[in-house]
């Protein structure tokens, strides 16, 4: 929600943005026409703010996008090709593709952010690339190099278009994106039960798209299997939505507020896990559906605030453990680290930290994992490798005022997940990344970087953070 009088404020409420100035263009023109008059001052775009990160913040110039609200479907020799401007919400994307028989090659859990705020920061969903993969075009207002006026610059290929696919707002504002979209197609899905992570990993083939949960203090994993099926959807499958709705999105969310808020009990959160929540679950109840209706969730309804952490496959179960060891180290239970963990954690500085933090923080909601498959960009978080990664989220919802816990977690969590396993937090959620890491983690980092000085020499388009954190690390401190 946005408050246009004083300040901006994100979904999670975690970022206050307090901009000199914030328009709502609407059209390039008119954009073009607010940039030079602007010209020298910080700029940034919003969406529909959802996101958790510090690429939102700025105290210069915001341009709300909104009105670049077009979804267009072309066709050319190859096929449909879709454009996007950037204040589409995908969910509006989804409903116009399904009504020519099309979709999008990736669907996330939520359908509330930008389609192309979520490809600039590298949003994913299960068993497919980032959504940055599959863009062909995109069209940036910058500064010209020689005359230095704003204008519209379209990139189409090359290490330009690697950059941009990802960009983190740091080439220019995206006014539009080009992709191409897929036929509609039916998924099927089902849940399960499983009390080691190999056993939810030996299902990743014949259920491709799945994603699982490991649950907090039962500490056993929920696999929600799924893959696309030539059948067409099942009878009972508006009943399936509502059982999902009104237990999972709805009542779990309600119930774990009240624990987290008003009872603040953490005997009463593990007591859930351990006994409530397996008895509500439906297991083996296949059902089948359009993509878009099986893939999608309301995370939204209920105000949270998240990190995620990617990992490669080879690291993932030492990664799964050392959450519950970390996790439980959090809750007070310092014994949980064994001693091959406390010694790397020792040789990184970081045990101190854990120690001092013992006790004040007990996680609270299912970590979700999802399988991404390899990009072709400089910068989302599985890109560089030919590799899939796995993205392991975790959700806080206590109260924007009671979050001191989670944050100090969140921090040593990400810090402690560089260091042992070169993990990568998600450029749009709590991103405590420096510098030194980003450098260390992305292979092409320098390419990155050699493209914002092309683009955009004098900085126009980043933030604080960004600036710390693409700066030369022969020059930053952190």
């Amino acid at each position: 929600m946005a408050n246009y009088g004083a300040h901006v404020v994100n979904f999670g409420a975690n970022v206050v943005i307090r901009p000199a100035k914030v328009f709502l263009p609407r059209s390039e023109a008119e954009l073009l026409q607010l940039m030079t008059e602007h010209r020298g001052r910080p700029m940034r775009a919003v969406g529909r703010l959802h996101s958790w990160s510090q690429l939102l913040e700025t105290d210069g110039v915001v341009f709300d996008l909104r009105h670049f609200n077009s979804v267009r479907v072309n066709s050319d020799e190859m096929g449909p090709v879709l454009t996007v401007g950037a204040g589409s919400q995908i969910k509006h994307v989804l409903a116009q593709l399904d009504r020519q028989k099309l979709t999008l090659p990736a669907i996330g859990l939520i359908s509330e952010q930008t389609l192309v705020g979520a490809s600039a920061t590298g949003t994913h969903g299960s068993g497919r690339h980032c959504m940055s993969h599959y863009l062909t075009a995109v069209r940036i207002a910058g500064y010209d190099a020689t005359s230095g006026k704003a204008s519209i610059r379209e990139i189409r290929e090359g290490s330009a278009l690697r950059a941009a696919s990802c960009s983190l707002g740091c080439l220019g504002i995206i006014t539009s994106i080009q992709l191409r979209p897929r036929p509609q197609y039916f998924v099927e899905e089902w849940l399960t039960m499983h009390g080691a992570l190999n056993a939810v990993l030996s299902l990743e083939e014949v259920s491709p798209l799945q994603q699982f949960y490991f649950f907090p203090w039962s500490w056993r994993f929920l696999g929600q299997h799924r893959r696309e099926v030539a059948k067409p959807k099942t009878w009972l499958a508006p009943l399936y939505h509502a059982y999902w709705f009104l237990l999972v999105d709805v009542t779990l969310h309600v119930a774990l507020r009240t624990l987290v808020r008003t009872l603040r009990s953490n005997r009463a959160i593990k007591a859930f896990y351990r006994y409530v929540v397996p008895g509500t679950l439906i297991r083996g109840w296949r059902v089948i559906d359009k993509s878009h209706r099986m893939l999608i969730m309301e995370h939204e309804l209920f105000r949270h605030i998240e990190i995620e952490m990617f990992v490669k496959r080879e690291k993932l179960e030492k990664s799964l453990n050392f959450v519950r060891e970390l996790l439980m180290a959090f809750d007070g239970d310092l014994s949980a680290i064994n001693h091959a963990t406390r010694a790397q954690l020792e040789k990184h500085g970081l045990m101190a930290e854990i120690e001092e933090a013992a006790g004040c923080y007990t996680h609270h909601y299912p970590i979700c994992i999802r399988r991404v498959l390899p990009d072709n960009t400089f910068l989302s978080m599985a890109s560089g490798t030919d590799e899939s990664w796995y993205a392991l989220s975790f959700i806080s919802y206590a109260a924007p005022s009671d979050r001191s816990g989670f944050q100090r977690f969140a921090n040593l969590l990400s810090r402690s997940m560089i260091a042992m396993f070169d993990a990568r937090p998600h450029w749009g959620k709590v991103c405590p990344l420096t510098a030194k890491e980003a450098e260390r983690l992305y292979p092409h980092w320098g390419d990155f970087l050699l493209q914002c000085q092309e683009f955009d020499p004098a900085g126009n388009f980043q933030n604080d953070w960004l600036r710390r954190l693409i700066s030369p690390c022969d020059d930053c401190s952190n």
